[in-house]
């Protein structure tokens, strides 16, 4: 069925046509958009040397008249982009009878401007600005849906609480599938990334501690100034730095700890071999600065222009490379790879940067044209000081690309966020309960929801998942009645007794009691329902909405139909395994799942984030059963891994904390100094799947992609980082350990 396109709002696509930043999005945008208003197309314009660096790059001629001449940009210098084209075309000899302005931005005084170049360089010129594409848009169907396929291919919205929006090309570029591919390897857990960076931030954490002039840090002091310094919480990492804790202070030792007081400090080698390394390292980066202002300045005398504050906007270039095309670029400065595709992005990088700066107008496009030539200088042919500065932060870069501190597998990850649906069981729901007296940090199912839910996911539970939990209250209400309520005593004596309850929830209670939480059972139970379990249905439904934001449906509005001969099958074939209740609310939920995916139509706009609605359970081995019964029918699982929402969604650093991490680091001495433990086959890794990226083809990336992301939701095999662990199993394991 084809999906209805309803007419643009010019507001809305006036807003879409400004988010845009990224040239290659604005060319891809323009000549899909071009030829259904003009009727004719387009081709790359002929003779242009090197690679668009003489500033023709996004150059096009109509097909047939070679010397009718486009130029696409999204720079807001209008004035100066105009001049400097029109110019560029001359200096390189290239004949044209007219010139076509084509951008996303609004241009003020169109026929003034006009008239200023028609008379300078005798051609006739046109602008086509933000308002010719806005008086456009509702020409056809087509335009129509060629504006839908942009949004869908490019605009990423963000969920929470309120709607936010970014321009990027998440499946044109290789972040995304190298970053991907890499979180789906075998080999990933033996090169430790985790480990390497936690010990990084604890060795740049310690930094200033001295047991003589009792100086420590305890571990929670510790986490605090890795926050301040590296401006993102470390909270994905907080096992992995506990356990680095242990093992650095245990020989052969890189810090030590004071029982005493509890504290940790660096032992005076390390001090000694940190303070040389920063030394050497500030060295590095006073020389790095020195050589890159005196290229840029022969540049910039070239062009007979100056700038006043050179060393910003150096910064700003470096910052910019990194943040919009940090892999491939650090790909080249360790590898000498990707040459071409970091040709293509650089001019758009500066002209992006020297734009937004404070050189004045008249000045911006020789500034322009100077930075382009020194950075180009400095990176191709550099200083032995300069290319250890960028292989430094390109080493930092691949860290960080990693650990998802990464701008655009954060704006993946927050983009699929917001177009989740998520049914939640009562294998997630009972756990996040039992937690409700836990200090936050073991709040581990809490924290799932809760962070799912301010992510902007949408959580679910049908009539199937109520009644289930309804029924879960019932039969704790009568355990606790039959075999506890007389026996409280032995269990508040006895810690083991206590975390050997079946029911997690029973042991919640005993452990709130324990604590002078709450006065008895009913107590405790008032916390989610009332207490006489008369209204249990609906005060469970108003509970779960009010606390985690997960919406209620019955089956009726949900405008479904499952086959009664498939739950039929999967419910006898799930009763080798489960009770008869157990069996038949999962068939019916996992099929009302792909009934769903049917109905919205998933397969097919679902895009690079894969399918959209997910049952979320610990139960994954259930899909087995749907092979087993179906087989190929249902290929995509139906589950949706707690532990990927965890690490993937709700503990992972969001975009403005990364733009906030990437302006500390990128340029910086921190950047410099993060960049000595990560080792080289991370790296070599990096490379093979960046090759591998450039071989596919542009239309099956969108596919590989949903892909990816599908085996990376579902798959029970993988365990990347935490794992979401119930408080309970783990103090009854660490009770069996300790022989109780």
């Amino acid at each position: 069925m084809t999906e209805e396109r309803q007419p643009l709002s010019d507001d809305g696509f006036k807003y879409a046509l400004n988010q845009i930043n990224d040239g290659f999005v604005f060319e891809n945008f323009a000549l899909r958009f071009l030829p259904l208003i003009l009727g004719y197309e387009f081709m790359p314009v002929g003779g242009v040397k090197d690679k668009g660096i003489d500033g023709l790059n996004y150059i096009y001629s109509r097909a047939g008249f070679e010397k009718n001449i486009f130029q696409l940009s999204t720079e807001t210098n209008t004035e100066g982009k105009i001049e400097n084209s029109l110019q560029k075309l001359i200096d390189n000899e290239i004949p044209f009878d007219s010139f076509v302005y084509v951008t996303n931005r609004a241009v003020n005084n169109k026929d003034t401007v006009i008239d200023k170049f028609v008379d300078k360089f005798k051609k006739p010129i046109r602008i086509f600005d933000q308002g010719w594409f806005v008086t456009h848009a509702n020409h056809s169907d087509a335009t129509i849906n060629c504006y839908y396929t942009f949004i869908d291919s490019y605009l990423h919205e963000f969920n929470k609480p309120g709607k936010s929006y970014v321009i990027s090309n998440l499946a044109g570029k290789s972040e995304l599938f190298v970053f991907l591919r890499q979180q789906l390897e075998h080999h990933r857990d033996d090169l430790k990334i985790d480990d390497l960076l936690a010990d990084t931030l604890i060795l740049f954490g310690l930094e200033g501690t001295d047991p003589d002039k009792d100086i420590l840090k305890t571990k929670e002091e510790l986490i605090v100034s890795i926050k301040e310094f590296v401006k993102f919480d470390p909270r994905i990492l907080s096992e992995t730095i506990d356990r680095r804790l242990k093992a650095l202070s245990t020989k052969p030792r890189r810090i030590k700890f004071h029982s005493a007081k509890q504290g940790y400090c660096l032992p005076y080698e390390t001090r000694v071999e940190i303070q040389n390394r920063n030394l050497a390292d500030a060295q590095l980066l006073e020389t790095f600065y020195e050589q890159t202002s005196e290229i840029i300045k022969k540049y910039l005398k070239e062009e007979s222009v100056a700038v006043r504050d050179l060393t910003k906007l150096i910064d700003e270039v470096i910052h910019s490379i990194f943040y919009q095309q940090g892999l491939e670029f650090s790909n080249y400065i360790l590898h000498g790879k990707s040459q071409q595709v970091i040709e293509k992005d650089l001019q758009d990088i500066i002209n992006s940067v020297v734009d937004s700066s404070s050189v004045v107008d008249k000045n911006k496009e020789k500034v322009k044209t100077a930075m382009l030539m020194a950075i180009r200088d400095i990176v191709y042919n550099g200083t032995i000081e300069q290319k250890k500065y960028f292989k430094s932060l390109s080493n930092t870069y691949m860290m960080m690309f990693l650990l998802q501190w990464n701008p655009q597998i954060a704006t993946y990850f927050e983009a699929m966020a917001s177009k989740l649906v998520i049914y939640v069981c009562t294998s997630i729901l009972v756990p996040a309960l039992s937690e409700y007296y836990l200090t936050n940090e073991n709040k581990r199912h809490w924290n799932l929801l809760k962070g799912a839910s301010q992510a902007g996911i949408r959580l679910y539970i049908s009539d199937a998942i109520i009644d289930e939990l309804m029924h879960h209250f019932y039969m704790l209400r009568n355990k606790y009645e039959t075999f506890f309520r007389n026996n409280e005593q032995v269990y508040l004596n006895s810690e083991a007794e206590t975390m050997y309850i079946d029911e997690i929830m029973l042991r919640a209670y005993f452990y709130a009691k324990s604590q002078g939480k709450v006065f008895n059972f009913e107590d405790f139970l008032s916390n989610f329902v009332d207490p006489d379990l008369k209204t249990v249905k609906d005060d469970l439904i108003s509970y779960l909405k009010c606390e985690f934001g997960i919406v209620y449906f019955n089956d009726e509005s949900l405008k479904i139909k499952i086959s009664e001969e498939e739950q039929v099958k999967l419910t006898n074939r799930l009763i080798e395994n489960k009770s008869q209740k157990k069996a038949e609310t999962d068939s019916k939920i996992i099929l009302s799942i792909y009934k769903l995916r049917e109905k919205n139509n998933e397969t097919a706009t679902s895009g690079i984030f894969g399918y959209k609605t997910w049952w979320l359970s610990k139960d994954s081995t259930t899909f087995k059963a749907v092979t087993d019964v179906f087989g190929d029918k249902y290929p995509v699982s139906c589950y949706i891994r707690p532990d990927f929402l965890y690490n993937y969604i709700t503990l992972a650093p969001k975009k403005h904390e990364v733009d906030e991490m990437y302006k500390e680091v990128f340029p910086s001495l921190l950047g410099v100094n993060l960049s000595f433990h990560l080792p080289s086959e991370v790296t070599d890794f990096v490379q093979e799947r960046i090759v591998e990226h450039g071989t596919k083809h542009p239309a099956r990336l969108t596919a590989i992609l949903a892909r990816l992301s599908e085996k990376l939701k579902s798959d029970p095999n993988l365990r990347n980082r935490k794992s979401v662990k119930s408080f309970w199993d783990e103090e009854q394991k660490r009770l069996e350990e300790s022989g109780m």
